[in-house]
């Protein structure tokens, strides 16, 4: 690790970073703010020589009392934009920051939404018929009709100290804090952290709801298990329609078409579980 290693990856970033730290001789960071609790130290306590240039004596942090010590540096050229929550998107209304989980997600499907934005994401979601839908990460938007997996609500701001716009009131842990890749003056998130939109306008139930295709009749919303299907087998529907699906069932012999998470197709000639939800939990 050298000071201009860090530097180097921080800049190689897809977000503009204004502050990079060392601890330890090889341990690089990079933030747009320093937490609540950063207090500055003596620089004689950054004592630790850098391991790749051991000329750059106190450049790579340091120990004091046991706390580690981080050699920080500015870098005043970085064109960096303090993101907002959008409060509201036509229909969506924002309801704040959400945490999410990789192995667990909060909502159920992901869905491509371009360079993604607040707005991008929103139209997306509603043009599947979902009535939530959360950005995360930057990038990536998530859609679905219910939080799933004790998703809470975390914060409605980000976190952002008013009396020093270099001081941020709670950790990155606890915050949507990222700009969205297609506008970076939008908040889009965080690391498992969804900035959540409810959509508040009403689907028109008969135009979402194809009656029959091609011979194959609705026979309306079922309910089903990962534990425990409630059609056998599911199959590759391509580009996922409720043609597609009833023709790739009918491919393969299948009598029963089901579709699922708007892009899951699958198929059986029995319904296994008896769970029939009411119609509306199919949106």
């Amino acid at each position: 690790m050298t000071i201009e290693k860090c530097a180097t990856f921080c800049e190689s970033q897809p977000v503009s970073y204004r502050f990079m730290g060392i601890t330890d001789g090889f341990q690089c960071s990079c933030d747009n703010f320093f937490e609540y609790v950063f207090e500055s130290e003596a620089d004689f306590w950054c004592n630790t020589p850098c391991p790749g240039n051991p000329l750059e004596v106190g450049g790579c942090g340091g120990n004091f009392n046991w706390q580690q010590i981080a050699s920080t540096y500015y870098n005043p050229n970085t064109n960096f934009i303090v993101p907002a929550l959008v409060p509201s998107v036509g229909l969506w209304d924002g309801l704040g920051c959400y945490n999410d989980s990789v192995s667990a997600r909060a909502l159920q499907v992901r869905v491509e939404a371009g360079n993604t934005t607040v707005e991008s994401c929103v139209a997306a979601c509603q043009a599947q018929g979902f009535s939530l839908a959360g950005v995360e990460f930057g990038r990536e938007c998530w859609c679905g009709s219910q939080l799933q997996h004790g998703s809470a609500f975390f914060t409605n701001d980000n976190g952002i100290d008013t009396t020093n716009s270099n001081h941020r009131e709670f950790p990155d842990e606890h915050l949507c804090t990222m700009g969205c890749q297609g506008d970076p003056t939008e908040l889009c998130g965080g690391p498992a952290l969804l900035n959540l939109y409810n959509f508040t306008g009403t689907y028109p139930i008969g135009a979402l709801v194809v009656t029959a295709a091609g011979g194959w009749n609705s026979r309306g919303c079922y309910s089903d298990s990962t534990s425990s299907r409630t059609l056998e087998r599911r199959v590759d529907a391509g580009n996922v329609t409720v043609e597609s699906c009833v023709s790739a069932c009918k491919s393969q012999s299948f009598t029963i078409a089901g579709l699922e998470y708007a892009r899951e197709c699958w198929c059986g000639n029995e319904i296994r579980t008896p769970g029939v939800p009411d119609f509306t939990e199919c949106m």
